[in-house]
């Protein structure tokens, strides 16, 4: 039976929406986890209804990871996801998927490929920090 991990996937909703469908079916295939979907399945608003919302799914998660898209670096959501992270203590990483050369996320932690390997084993690493 595999270890069940709830992970909040932040990424830019409007431009990276396959990405996260892509991540969470792809997970159900590779990934040596059984990996619980807490996303946020709506769009950034910059009102207290959204980040209270946020901070619940974010709270619920046992790990936070950045899906690196084109312009997720520059995302509003993304960024406020990034801060709750942190504010909660959950540990966080970034995933950046083949053929996205942009830029990281400030404070997301480190970039990792989109490999599965390498995304259970950066898991792993930081489910035992």
């Amino acid at each position: 039976m595999k270890e069940k991990v709830r992970v909040f996937l932040s990424f830019e909703f409007g431009k990276d929406d396959e990405l996260h469908h892509s991540f969470y079916s792809q997970a159900e295939l590779y990934s040596k986890y059984e990996i619980i979907d807490e996303s946020l399945n709506e769009q950034y608003h910059p009102d207290p209804l959204w980040l209270n919302k946020a901070r619940k799914q974010i709270a619920l998660s046992d790990i936070v990871i950045v899906v690196v898209g084109e312009d997720t670096h520059n995302a509003p959501g993304v960024e406020k996801e990034v801060g709750e992270a942190h504010q909660l203590k959950k540990p966080i990483f970034q995933v950046r998927p083949q053929k996205r050369t942009a830029g990281e996320v400030r404070g997301a932690g480190e970039v990792v490929p989109w490999k599965w390997k390498r995304i259970d084993a950066k898991i792993a690493e930081k489910l035992s920090e």
